[in-house]
C-alpha cells in the first residue's frame, strides 16, 4: 500500500508545483523556469552522488546502449512534456492545465500495451479510465 501514499504525495506536490509555477511564469519564460529547475536538480543530485560515492555505478549503467537509449528518451520526453505543461499553465491556468494533463493514465495504458505488450487495465482501472475521459470532455466543452 506504500505505492498509494507515494502516488498521493506526488499528486499533492505536483498540485503545489503547478500553483507556484503559475505565479513564477509571470516573471520568467517557460525555458528560463525549466533551466533553473534543471540546475537545481543537477546541484542536488551531484551532491547526492558525491555524498553517496556511487556515481561510478550510475555511469556503468550508461555503458549499455539499451539503458542509455531508454534514459535519453525518457529525459527528452520529460523535458518536452514539462515545457508543454508550462506553456499550458501560461495560456490558461494551473487548474485547467492540471485537469487536462491528468489524462496521462489513458496514454500510460496505451503505451504500456504498444511498447511492452502489457495490458495494465482491470475493471476498476477501466472505470477510472472512463471517468478521466469523461472529465476531460466536460472540461473541454465547458471552458
Amino acid at each position: 500500500m506504500a505505492w498509494f501514499w507515494f502516488a498521493l504525495s506526488a499528486a499533492i506536490l505536483w498540485g503545489l508545483s503547478y500553483t507556484i509555477n503559475q505565479a513564477t511564469l509571470r516573471y520568467f519564460t517557460e525555458i528560463e523556469l525549466l533551466f533553473f529547475e534543471a540546475f537545481v536538480v543537477f546541484v542536488i543530485f551531484a551532491g547526492y552522488f558525491v555524498f553517496r560515492g556511487n556515481f561510478s555505478s550510475f555511469a556503468n549503467k550508461l555503458t549499455n546502449p539499451k539503458t542509455l537509449g531508454l534514459i535519453i528518451s525518457s529525459s527528452l520526453i520529460y523535458i518536452v512534456a514539462s515545457y508543454f505543461i508550462l506553456k499550458s499553465i501560461s495560456a490558461s491556468n494551473a487548474s485547467l492545465a492540471a485537469i487536462i494533463e491528468s489524462s496521462y493514465p489513458i496514454f500510460t495504458v496505451l503505451f504500456a500495451f504498444i511498447f511492452f505488450g502489457q495490458l495494465q487495465l482491470n475493471l476498476i482501472s477501466a472505470i477510472g479510465f472512463v471517468m478521466i475521459l469523461a472529465g476531460i470532455i466536460i472540461v473541454k466543452l465547458y471552458s
